[in-house]
């Protein structure tokens, strides 16, 4: 089965439902619980372009690598001191 996908503008087809690489991947509410805030907070997250995100299907995913480094940046920055 394919699955289109459209990534900041481009396209592409995925040639699986669960691939190593879509694993990766987080849904708005994994994002939501991973972050301990609602699926309302995640979404204006995602739609703010605070995550970089791709739809899948008619889900919008964020690369776990994505994730993991906005809270690398945010942890540092209220090390130093920032917001």
């Amino acid at each position: 089965m394919e699955r289109q996908y459209s990534y900041h503008g481009g396209t592409g087809v995925f040639s699986s439902p669960q691939t190593e690489e879509t694993k990766k991947l987080l849904s708005a509410d994994e994002l939501a619980r991973e972050l301990g805030v609602g699926r309302t907070t995640a979404y204006s997250l995602l739609w703010s372009g605070t995550f970089p995100s791709m739809k899948v299907g008619r889900l919008r995913k964020v690369r776990r690598e994505d994730f993991e480094a906005y809270i690398k940046t945010r942890m540092e920055r209220s090390e130093h001191g920032g917001v």
